[in-house]
């Protein structure tokens, strides 16, 4: 990655280093299932992609990852507030997977997210998550 060394391209950097090893770790291939392994793929391209492009427009990186972090932030919380039997089940696996999507259309835009995805949207799952936690 070029120019590196820049604070905001740093910040890239590690957050796309963060990024990697959330998906890439012992054991990913079972936890993350044969029918996504062609999307962890395209995340990883998605990875590369914004690695290349992330040195033309600093700011608009950092934006987009203030946008990655909010929703992430907040899917952490909605799985802290769930049961913890209810935590992997799949509708919670699933905005996990809407945060990835909303990366690539953020970041790589070329490769294309496998849906409509949206911060909103992704807020949306998350109000629906907690609704049907309950009280």
């Amino acid at each position: 990655m070029r120019g590196a060394t820049s604070p905001v391209l740093a910040a890239a950097l590690a957050d796309a280093q963060a990024q990697f090893a959330a998906l890439i770790y012992p054991g990913f291939i079972s936890e993350t299932g044969l029918r996504r392994l062609p999307d962890l793929a395209r995340y990883l391209r998605a990875i590369s992609r914004r690695l290349e492009v992330a040195a033309e427009d600093p700011r608009r990186d950092a934006e987009r990852t203030a946008t990655v972090h909010r929703v992430s932030a907040a899917y952490r919380q909605a799985v802290e507030q769930l049961p913890p039997a209810r935590r992997s089940d799949s509708d919670v696996r699933a905005v996990r997977w809407m945060i990835e999507e909303l990366r690539v259309s953020l970041f790589a835009q070329v490769l294309g997210a496998s849906g409509p995805v949206s911060e909103k949207r992704i807020q949306a799952a998350l109000a629906r998550l907690a609704n049907a936690a309950g009280p």
